[in-house]
């Protein structure tokens, strides 16, 4: 505990104290800072107020690094014990990061806390668990301890055998890591696979191409290149064709301020044996839906919404009812009940709500068509990279579920192609947009603006496929409708919020979602959707194709919920069609009735007339 006497202070001259905090020990890893701090306590008393009734505001000053974030704490009400003084408290305060989020070693961090004293009392500061500050970090390394790979150097390379072994490192700020390993004679390929690790856009290292040279310091040819992501995890295969035989050096030259471990093995391929073209790259980036699918497929059903061709069966129908009743009837109960019932089934079932169901079928103002949502989406992604993830386009900015980032307004138009019943009185609908969509031709044709470098084009290839293959697999599985539809078409509305989301910080997804979702279920169904393996594939070997796989966990229905937002062009009234089916109905039967009514009265009358 902290405490002092202040007799000097007044009103007329208060005495300001301050305390400083400095971190013991040192910061000595690499961290992440987080956008929010947790929680500050403060357990700050005045001897003399048994109930904390005169206690000061604190100001609060929170170093970290380059980051400066202060706080005005008022004073807590009087507690309603005698002898206790309730602390001071703040919770859940987003962090001023805007200076970076990085914190590296012997960076300082401090607390510096100040009050004004204006009268003659003694204050106490309880440390030691009753005062005490959260920040959670969300990622750091220490980078001694993860450069495994020392000694190595452009000087001294360490030797390693290089085909079949897994050789572990750690590429550290601007880090040069040399190996040193024997190259077999009469080779047809010689592949190095590099698996690096999940790490935080603001360290990530470049992924360069390594320079890879012979014992007489002549470089190999520049090599064919394939990257994919396997999860969070970025794996780069170079692949050398014909190597020389004999003693090479293989480095990795690292970037200021940059850190990221890796690891990587070797294969190799003799002369004549096996295949070695880019034919061995399918190239298969075609979505097909129903990834996410949890209806019954066995009961799939069309929308059965009334349409063009019966509001013209149905204004017919209404015509031939107003010929009736200018005609002489022989029923009163045709003018006064069936033919009025027929034409307000017919009206309302055949004219009114199918107008209404077309009406409701062409796109709300502000409303997008599932092309310009993806068009849209790849601009965010592309926009990323070319900024460097930097400022207002880092991950928050792209990372959003279908790259709507938080407080934009997601407003999208589908299309029915089914509905499915999930066996909870749910459905699940199909939308026609989501089937066959070609990734390629909208991730390459996006390339088109040729504003990309080589390695930038790589990081948008596999971003964009990896993002579009999620954003699709969820929204797949947030087509749940609580009510079957009866029109063609689907109106999704969402206000989008901020959400952790998913994936490594170096490639986020699904960091906003419906505000009409809780932050719970919102967890519930990514954690439901997610892939237990997605691995999108890049092959920089003259074809422009990348490759999509994804192994999918089972999802059940009770993984999923109705997320609201979501509506169809229904009609004014349900079962529409039917509706004018039961008009015309009973307009039938009005004209049976008459027409028996007339036979009958013709009988009689010939009878009377002609009784012989």
């Amino acid at each position: 505990m902290l405490s002092e006497e202040e007799r000097d202070a007044n009103l007329a001259q208060p005495v300001t104290v301050t305390l400083e905090f400095p971190m013991r020990p040192d910061q000595t890893s690499v961290s992440l800072l987080p956008s929010v701090l947790e929680s500050m306590i403060f357990d700050f008393r005045i001897q003399e107020d048994s109930v904390g009734m005169v206690r000061p505001d604190l100001y609060i000053e929170l170093i970290l690094g380059s980051s400066t974030n202060s706080w005005t704490i008022p004073a807590p009400g009087p507690s309603s014990t005698p002898g206790n003084q309730d602390p001071y408290m703040l919770e859940n305060e987003e962090l001023d990061i805007t200076n970076g989020r990085i914190l590296s070693p012997q960076d300082q961090v401090l607390l510096r806390i100040s009050f004004d004293i204006n009268q003659p009392v003694t204050w106490e500061l309880h440390l030691s668990g009753d005062s005490n500050i959260v920040l959670p970090i969300e990622w750091s390394i220490d980078a001694d301890a993860a450069n495994v790979d020392e000694p190595t150097s452009l000087t001294e390379p360490r030797s390693i055998t290089l085909v079949g072994s897994t050789t572990f490192g750690g590429l550290m700020g601007s880090d040069v890591d040399c190996y040193h390993f024997d190259v077999d004679e009469q080779l047809s390929t010689l592949t190095v696979t590099v698996s690096w690790e999940a790490t935080p856009l603001e360290v990530e290292q470049a992924h360069v191409v390594p320079e890879f040279w012979d014992d007489q310091g002549h470089s190999e040819d520049a090599p064919e290149i394939r990257t994919r992501y396997e999860g969070d995890i970025v794996v780069n295969e170079y692949r050398w064709g014909e190597p020389k035989g004999g003693d090479h050096t293989l480095c990795w030259t690292g970037t200021e301020n940059h850190y990221q471990s890796y690891r990587f093995i070797g294969s190799q391929s003799i002369l004549g044996v096996g295949s070695t073209t880019p034919e061995e790259f399918s190239g298969e980036a075609t979505w097909d839906s129903g990834t996410s699918q949890v209806g019954q497929l066995d009961k799939s059903s069309q929308t059965s919404g009334a349409g063009i061709f019966t509001m013209g069966v149905a204004g017919i129908g209404i015509f031939v009812a107003i010929i009736g009743y200018l005609m002489p009837l022989s029923s009163p109960w045709l003018p006064r009940f069936m033919l009025p019932m027929a034409i307000i089934l017919l009206l309302f079932g055949g004219i009114i709500s199918p107008a209404v169901s077309i009406s409701n079928e062409s796109p709300n103002p502000g409303e997008m068509t599932f092309d310009e949502l993806l068009e849209q989406r790849l601009e965010r992604v592309y926009q990323g990279v070319i900024n460097d993830d930097e400022g207002e386009f880092g991950p928050q900015w792209y990372g959003g579920f279908l790259g709507v980032a938080a407080g934009e307004r997601l407003q999208l138009m589908l299309t029915i192609e089914s509905t499915h019943p999930l066996g909870d009185g749910r459905w699940q609908i199909q939308a026609a947009e989501l089937d066959g969509i070609d990734l390629d031709r909208w991730v390459f044709g996006k390339l088109n603006d040729g504003r990309l470098s080589e390695e930038n084009e790589v990081r948008f290839i596999l971003r964009s496929g990896r993002l579009l293959a999620l954003d699709l697999l969820l929204l797949e599985a947030l087509l749940i409708v609580d009510e079957e539809p009866r029109g063609d078409v689907l109106h999704i509305d969402w206000q989008m919020v901020s959400d952790p989301g998913m994936g490594s910080f170096s490639s986020p997804a699904w960091v906003s979602r419906p505000d009409t979702m809780t932050a719970k279920e919102w967890n519930d169904v990514t954690e439901a959707v997610k892939p237990e393996l997605l691995s999108v594939s890049f092959c920089d070997c003259g074809i422009d194709a990348m490759e999509l796989s994804i192994r999918s966990n089972e999802v059940y229905a009770n993984d999923l919920i109705s997320p609201g937002g979501i509506e169809s062009s229904n009609g004014l009234i349900p079962h529409d069609f039917w509706v004018t089916v039961l008009g015309l109905v009973v307009l039938v039967c009005a004209g049976f009735v008459e027409k028996e009514r007339r036979e009958k009265g013709m009988a009689l009358a010939e009878e009377v007339l002609n009784p012989w």
